[in-house]
Parts: C-alpha cells; sequence; structure tokens
C-alpha cells in the first residue's frame, strides 16, 4: 500500500507540475574603442560567422547559431546580424570556402582572424563588421533532490553553459570587443527526459553578453 502511494503521489507530480527553473549568470567583457560607433551595428548588416566548439560539441554549432541570431534581433537596437548560415552559403556560393576554412584554422592556432583574409571575406559579405561565436564549456549533471523509501521522486538537472562572442573589423582587422558569458540553469525534473533547451538557455546569456557589454544597457 505504502509503495503504491508514493507512485500515486509520482504520477500526481508528473501529471501536474511544470519543472522549476533557477537561472544564474555572469558576462565580462572588454570596453569598446572611444571611437566606435556602436550604431553601425543596427545601420548595416554584420556577418556571423560559425560557432567555434570543442571537438565533442560541435554539434551544438546549430542551434547555438540560431539562437544568437534570435538574440541579436531581441537586443535594444537590434544588430542587423547576417545569420552564420547565410554566411556560409554566400562564401560558398562565391569560391571562397577555402579562404574561410583558412581564416578559421588560422584563428584556432593563434587566436586571430587574419587580416587580408578577412577583408576578402567581409567585402564578399558586404560586411564590414564580423561576429566570431565560441562555446567554451557545456555540461550537466544531476542531482536527486526528494527520495521516499528509497523511489526517487525528483531530481534536479544542473546545466552549465560558457560563450564567448568576438566583434571583428573585417576591414581594418582589429579585434573591437570581446566578451564571455557563463550561465547556470538548475531544474527541478520530474522525468530524467524533460529537458531544458539549449538554445533557451543559450539565447538569454548571448542577449545579456550583447546588451550589458557590447550595447553597454545592463539588465535590470
Amino acid at each position: 500500500m505504502r509503495h503504491r502511494a508514493i507512485l500515486a503521489f509520482s504520477a500526481a507530480l508528473v501529471a501536474g507540475c511544470t519543472p522549476l527553473h533557477g537561472w544564474d549568470a555572469h558576462t565580462t567583457s572588454m570596453p569598446r574603442p572611444p571611437a566606435f560607433d556602436v550604431g553601425e551595428l543596427a545601420r548595416q548588416p554584420v556577418a556571423t560567422f560559425g560557432v567555434l566548439a570543442p571537438a565533442g560539441l560541435q554539434g551544438f554549432g546549430p542551434s547555438l547559431s540560431q539562437a544568437l541570431a534570435t538574440a541579436l534581433a531581441e537586443a535594444a537596437p537590434s544588430v542587423r546580424g547576417i545569420p552564420a548560415l547565410e554566411t556560409v552559403n554566400a562564401l560558398n556560393e562565391q569560391g571562397l570556402a577555402g579562404e574561410y576554412a583558412d581564416l578559421i584554422a588560422g584563428f584556432l592556432r593563434n587566436g586571430i582572424l587574419e587580416r587580408k583574409r578577412l577583408q576578402r571575406i567581409g567585402s564578399a559579405l558586404r560586411a564590414r563588421y564580423v561576429l566570431l561565436p565560441g562555446l567554451a564549456e557545456f555540461d550537466q549533471v544531476m542531482i536527486d533532490r526528494l527520495a521516499i523509501s528509497g523511489l526517487k521522486v525528483v531530481q534536479s538537472r544542473v546545466t552549465t553553459l560558457r560563450l564567448w562572442l568576438q566583434l571583428w573589423d573585417a576591414q581594418t582587422g582589429r579585434l573591437l570587443w570581446e566578451s564571455a558569458g557563463e550561465a547556470t540553469v538548475a531544474s527541478e525534473i520530474l522525468r530524467p527526459e524533460r529537458t531544458v533547451p539549449l538554445d533557451g538557455i543559450a539565447g538569454k546569456l548571448w542577449l545579456r553578453m550583447i546588451r550589458d557589454g557590447l550595447l553597454e544597457r545592463r539588465s535590470q
């Protein structure tokens, strides 16, 4: 009887409760150059490169790229971002796939987008400014939150996401701005298959980095 009561209680929680989310985030940004007019990002297109990620995390690139595109549109003022998919397609159509690959390979070696290649790519995209996003870490752990007579009723999934973002001037080759952000989300789950969408976490973190760092409009 007692075991049945526990199962009934668990079923009621699964049927009637929504996962509870605890959100904590921190971002750090370098100051923008005084001469740089951030308003230019709303007046002309800004090319977005694909998300750079460690080998085991590259599969998250498409969803993180989409989350970044959404965050750029939601910023105030909005940033006229060219989504990564359009950037890649445009470069491939113009025969610059090799140039793009060499540019990214060089960055992975020395942390710099080589100026001449960056100029050619920026000219092909008709974009002076380029955003380079990256995924530094993604991790999830499960923590038992409630157990009755050895039966796990509620667990907490703790998700940690670390991202970085850079803004480059494609004409001069200068790194104008960069930011790093970390978000930790704790969600009470009643079934292991229930998850917090990664793109939702990334979108909020991207937006905070853009709003608080690049646009310097602090969250309230």
